[in-house]
């Protein structure tokens, strides 16, 4: 359950942080435009803009990174970080996807992100994927 849990976070956070690397580059899938792409995937109260293709470029980073720390606690990619770290980046992200993930579902985020199509597609299909991956990365903490 484990090599599955961590291949499946590593595979969509990996597509997840290309699709980044694209949107920092200008792509605009899948958007027509700057506008309905930040309000396809950001959706936040009266976007029209994507931020700076720096910050999205930093983004897809920090997601890479969180791609690859499930990896580096299995001690499946040699590493000279010491195993506290590599323990608290796990609790981190733990904390940050659940966190993320089950806070899509409140009123009060809905209300802060309320911009469609990203309300609906945050609440059918990204609230809970990032609660999935959330929660499987708590089963690697737990499992080791």
């Amino acid at each position: 359950m484990a090599t599955f849990f961590a291949v499946f976070i590593f595979a969509t956070l990996s597509l997840t942080a290309f699709i980044h690397i694209y949107w920092a580059l200008g792509g605009l899938w899948p958007g027509t435009d700057e506008q309905t792409l930040s309000k396809t995937v950001i959706g936040s109260n009266g976007i029209n803009a994507m931020p700076p293709r720096w910050i999205t470029g930093l983004v897809s980073i920090g997601i890479m990174g969180a791609a690859i720390w499930p990896i580096l606690w299995l001690g499946w990619l040699p590493h000279p970080l010491p195993e506290w770290i590599v323990t608290a980046g796990m609790l981190v992200l733990v904390a940050i996807f659940i966190l993320r993930g089950l806070g899509g579902f409140l009123p009060v985020a809905r209300r802060m992100n309320s911009e469609e199509p990203f309300a609906t597609l945050n609440l059918r299909y990204f609230s809970p994927l990032i609660t999935i991956l959330g929660v499987m990365m708590l089963y690697l903490l737990l499992s080791k």
